[in-house]
């Protein structure tokens, strides 16, 4: 097994620890430290765990994939390999819950994102094409970390409506759990580019993922913020702005 780096094992110990910077108003203090171990990604690759994927911040390598993808239960669909254990925990506790789920959509290479993009221009124009779709380089899908979901009956395929069913209000309340956040809230179009999408999923970590709940920080580009420096995980990622 290859030996992480120093530089991601104090990542690792940032990830653990608790985050110090003051919260926005309104936002609900608790102590952060978490009692479950870090996970596989937390402790070895939490650099491309906590990656930032923007319309203007593109992957690196841009043609980035991952080499642990497995496939999503029986579907052409893949994930990075602790994504997809995570998910079928979130699977489980909705299910639990009377409430079903499915994937529609994982991992998308360079190549396939694309043609997604592509085929948003040719359809609806550019200016619709950037509001929904990312150019390739830019999506979130090709870390591996990405993940669409909907209900069993498809009434709100990507659909902003599907955060007005059970299944999308259970996801929105319970996804931090399992380490996902999502990654357009509604009302941030501004600064994410893209409209509302409560059927997108990020995995995080559950680290990062309850501190970002518990200190209402909303994207994960403001939780590596100089803002959180004071628990050196700013500086650690290597973020200067």
């Amino acid at each position: 097994m290859t030996r992480p780096s120093r530089r991601a094992v104090v990542l690792a110990g940032a990830l653990a620890g608790a985050t110090a910077w003051a919260a926005p108003a309104g936002a609900r203090h608790s102590n952060l430290r978490h009692e479950r171990p870090l996970t596989e990604l937390e402790r070895t690759d939490a650099e491309r765990l906590l990656v930032v994927v923007t319309k203007e911040v593109p992957l690196d390598p841009v043609d980035y994939a991952p080499s642990d993808l497995v496939p999503w239960r029986d579907t052409a669909y893949e994930l990075r390999a602790e994504v997809n254990d995570q998910l079928e925990e979130l699977f489980s506790a909705a299910e639990a819950e009377g409430l079903g789920l499915r994937v529609i959509s994982g991992y998308r290479s360079y190549e396939t994102q694309a043609g997604t993009y592509d085929y948003w221009v040719r359809n609806y124009g550019q200016a619709s094409a950037d509001a929904t779709s990312a150019r390739p380089g830019h999506s979130e899908h090709q870390t591996g970390l990405a993940v669409d979901l909907d209900d069993l009956t498809g009434g709100c395929y990507l659909d902003a409506c599907f955060g007005e069913l059970p299944e999308g209000r259970w996801v929105a309340r319970h996804a931090h759990r399992f380490g996902f956040v999502l990654s357009y809230p509604q009302g941030l179009r501004d600064r994410t580019g893209y409209t509302y999408e409560p059927w997108h999923l990020r995995y995080v970590g559950p680290h990062a993922a309850r501190a970002m709940r518990e200190l209402g920080v909303p994207l994960l580009q403001d939780y590596r913020s100089p803002r959180v420096a004071a628990a050196g995980l700013g500086s650690l990622l290597g973020r200067r702005d």
